[in-house]
């Protein structure tokens, strides 16, 4: 498929709120979408194939079509022009050679998108705005996903969002798989490790939030009691020993 070049104008009064030393990484323009810049991480990937600035329009779609509150997509852009993503941003750009345009910013993308209105957990975690019923919400939507078929690799508290309607959605959506049929249990079990794995989000969260979440989970899931004893051992190991 090709794309639109991304172009200074697309850029202008751009805020730079993410950066790496490969340049930027996300822009909120003037309206308040955003860009997200989407570069090759190693030379040889399926990426090339099909990246990550792909899956990450794709995901949006279908989420939508799910009934699953996320961003939308306004845009894609190839992005030919390094100079155009360098730190600090720059005004314009003079025009690239095409040879070098291309050996510079080969499948390199940005995708402008509005964001999911609202506030992550995280956000209300720190601000001390989580009651115990927003967190059986939380586990009943997990249970939604997975019941719908989405394995959210990315599934943390800094990626749900509690919109203004009061509906949990999906940010950073990049890293998922959608499948057809609803999650196998080996699946599910891998989400909640995904869930708990930042050491620094459990300890603040709490025990019982957990217990009530695991537990607004089996119920929405309708899990037997074999799986939902798994689980929770599951969950307490999880809990013992976050990977990060």
């Amino acid at each position: 498929m090709t794309y639109p070049l991304l172009t200074a104008g697309h850029l202008k009064h751009a805020r730079v709120i993410e950066r790496d030393p490969r340049g930027i990484k996300v822009l909120q323009l003037p309206d308040g979408d955003y860009l997200k810049v989407f570069r090759l991480r190693h030379r040889y990937s399926l990426a090339r194939l099909y990246g990550y600035a792909q899956r990450f329009c794709s995901h949006a779609g279908k989420l939508a079509a799910l009934g699953i509150p996320s961003i939308r997509i306004r845009a894609c852009y190839a992005v030919q022009d390094a100079r155009l993503l360098a730190y600090p941003l720059a005004s314009r750009a003079e025009p690239m050679l095409p040879a070098l345009a291309s050996a510079t910013l080969s499948h390199t993308y940005a995708v402008h998108y509005a964001p999911l209105p609202g506030q992550t957990l995280k956000q209300l975690l720190d601000q001390q705005q989580l009651p115990p019923q927003l967190v059986r919400q939380l586990g009943a939507f997990i249970a939604e996903l997975h019941a719908k078929g989405v394995h959210f690799r990315s599934l943390h508290l800094g990626n749900i969002v509690l919109t203004p309607a009061g509906e949990l959605g999906l940010i950073d959506i990049a890293d998922m798989k959608i499948y057809p049929w609803p999650l196998w249990f080996g699946t599910r079990l891998r989400s909640f490790r995904h869930l708990t794995r930042y050491a620094r989000m459990n300890a603040p969260f709490g025990e019982s939030n957990w217990e009530i979440l695991v537990d607004s989970y089996i119920e929405q899931a309708a899990l037997s009691a074999c799986k939902a004893s798994r689980l929770k051992k599951k969950m307490q190991h999880y809990l013992l020993h976050p990977p990060h």
